[in-house]
Formats: structure tokens, sequence, C-alpha cells
């Protein structure tokens, strides 16, 4: 999906399968919204740019709802590409005036590999847009941090909304194959016998960790348990999720449509009239 000024990029393909885009004149100013879900949207993201730049358009500012290949951060194998650290140069190739993430995925190692002037929207910014708290009796939900890596984020959300002490958890992952083999919570902390537990992080694919994370909460707490995820990819489908916890949040759906209409799913970027 790409936008411009809020309206979708006109294209049509060739039959080789090439792209080409059709965009309006005469805009002085034109603000990207990307979210891209396959390699023909970071085609089409570059042509675009080329187009607009043809056109004679002077400012051009990208907001990027998911930042691909965030979680390739690094070379696993010989062999390997630096995945991330390709698509900053390409971003970077298309001098933006400036880029806006959302709550993007190790934004440390973006912006060690960007230099176009980037800003990372993180969660305050979205529940306060969306008013995502006004759906709970705050008072009595606890925000749960399903790994190390997330803590800090989710402890600066709590400090945000006034919610206080966070529950975190840290996975042992088996150093050969990655699969998880246990998930401990780091500390004793708060109480949580009786509290509802709000699970929070930027990215669900499969599932894998929050369904072992609710098995591992169902035996802390009586509360009841829900999950919000920035960026749903949702590989193993949210039905499959439904069963861990009663309801599941999300800014957007990347790629299943059919997930994006489950009744225990809300979408908060289909919310109207959002602030």
């Amino acid at each position: 999906m790409l936008l411009i000024n809020g309206k979708p990029v006109e294209y049509f393909l060739f039959s080789g399968g090439e792209i080409q885009v059709d965009v309006p004149l005469n805009i002085d100013t034109a603000h990207l919204t990307w979210k891209p879900r396959d390699c023909e949207d970071i085609m089409l993201l570059m042509l675009t740019v080329d187009a607009l730049r043809e056109a004679d358009t002077c400012d051009i500012y990208l907001e990027i709802l998911y930042f691909p290949y965030a979680r390739q951060d690094r070379v696993c194998m010989p062999g390997q590409a630096l995945s991330l650290r390709v698509i900053c140069n390409m971003l970077d190739s298309l001098y933006f005036n400036s880029i806006t993430v959302l709550d993007a995925h190790n934004e440390d190692k973006i912006q060690e590999f960007i230099t176009t002037p980037i800003n990372n929207l993180s969660y305050d910014y979205i529940f306060k847009k969306y008013d995502f708290f006004d759906r709970f009796d705050v008072a009595h939900y606890v925000l749960c941090a399903p790994d190390k890596g997330a803590r800090h984020k989710v402890q600066a959300l709590s400090d945000a909304f006034g919610m206080g002490e966070i529950l975190c958890f840290d996975k042992v992952r088996c150093p050969k194959t990655g699969a998880i083999q246990s998930i401990k919570r780091c500390e004793d902390g708060v109480d949580i016998s009786v509290r509802d537990i709000l699970v929070v992080d930027d990215i669900c694919d499969g599932g894998r960790t929050f369904k072992e994370l609710a098995e591992v909460l169902k035996t802390m707490t009586t509360g009841n348990l829900k999950l919000y995820v920035t960026h749903g990819i949702f590989s193993k489908q949210v039905e499959k999720l439904s069963r861990y916890y009663k309801h599941i949040f999300c800014h957007h759906v990347l790629n299943n449509d059919d997930d994006a209409s489950n009744e225990v799913l809300t979408v908060l970027s289909e919310i109207k009239d959002a602030n």
C-alpha cells in the first residue's frame, strides 16, 4: 500500500511484470504513507518518488507503517545479506526530507544504517491517538513485556499513562535452532494474582511467543489476558491466538484480510475519526 497525500498511488503492470506509476502533477509537497507487503511494494515506492521528482515536486516526506527487513539486522550465516542495511541504503538514495516510522523493530540499528532524518513513533503515540485505554479499567490492568527487548518501550508506555510497574519475561532459546525452550518471569515485582494483563509488543508473526507466554500467565493470574501488537502479520492466523487471549488489538494487518475481519481482533487504523 502506498498513498500520496492520503490517496492511493495509481499504477499498472506491463505484460512482462514491470510496474509503471501515474502520479498527480503540480504537487509542491508530497506526504507518502507506505505499508510494504512484498518486494513489488518496494519498487512501487522507488518509481513513485522518481515520478514525483520528474514532476518537480519539491518536498517529499515518507511515513513507514511497517519497516521492511527490520528484523534482518545482522548476518546470521556466511553468504547472506545484511538486509536491513540494504533497505536503509535504498531509502537514503531517495532523498526524503524526513522519514517517520511507526514502532520500528530495533530502532537503534535502523538509526545506525540510515542518514535521512528519521523519527520513530512508539506505543504512547499510538495509544494516545486512538484513545486506546478508554477501552479498559486501567487501574485493574498490568502491562506485560514478553521479553527483555520490549521492556524499555513497555515501561515508557506505562509511565506515560501512570500505570506503574510492568511485568517482564525473558525467553530462553536453543542456541542451535532458535526455538523457545522456556519463558521465565524476570522478577517477582507486582502482584498479578487477580489482575488483568495486557501484553504489548511490536510484531506478531506466527505468535508462538504469545501462546507460550499466555500458558505461563494463566498460572499466575485469574484475570483476563489481552494482546496488543502494532504490526499484525499473523502468519498462523488470529483464530489460533484467540484461544489464549480474550481480545487482540493491532494498529494494522499486513497480509491477511480474513484476519482483519475476525471478531476477536480490533484494527486501530480502521477506526474512523481517530484524532
